[in-house]
């Protein structure tokens, strides 16, 4: 019966403290960075819907996915609800092309890395692949 208690403890009160100053400078970063590559895909986009409109989404969910797993991480029980919660929500948004869907990875990556504390490998990330893509549209 031991083991149970364990168990439940280690699930319920498994939390990472997270100082405000750091969330706060990785939510402005990851900002930046999601800022940087909205102007990436209204410049290099090849996009036939409205570019500017949809480059304006990918800040949000930027910084939303940094929030969401800044808070996850804490808790065990907290990231188990949130795969639960996901695996029964339905997306009805058409992705009209795939560069879109690109650029939507790109930006929840971005947000990933910063809530997982990994500024440094998701800066030098995102400017290896912004510049692949300069390079592969000049």
């Amino acid at each position: 019966m031991d083991e149970n208690v364990g168990i439940k403890e280690f699930i319920t009160n498994q939390r990472v403290e997270v100082s405000l100053s750091a969330f706060a400078a990785n939510l402005i970063f990851a900002a930046f960075l999601a800022y940087l590559l909205s102007l990436l895909y209204e410049r290099f986009g090849q996009s036939l819907s409205n570019r500017k409109l949809f480059s304006k989404n990918l800040i949000s969910l930027t910084m939303t996915t940094m929030l969401v797993i800044s808070i996850v991480k804490s808790s065990l029980a907290l990231s188990l609800g949130l795969v639960g919660a996901l695996s029964i929500v339905r997306f009805r948004a058409a992705i009209k092309e795939p560069e879109e869907l690109v650029y939507l990875f790109l930006a929840i990556s971005i947000g990933l890395g910063f809530g997982a504390n990994q500024g440094v490998v998701t800066t030098l990330a995102f400017v290896i692949i912004s510049g692949m893509v300069v390079l592969t549209n000049l």
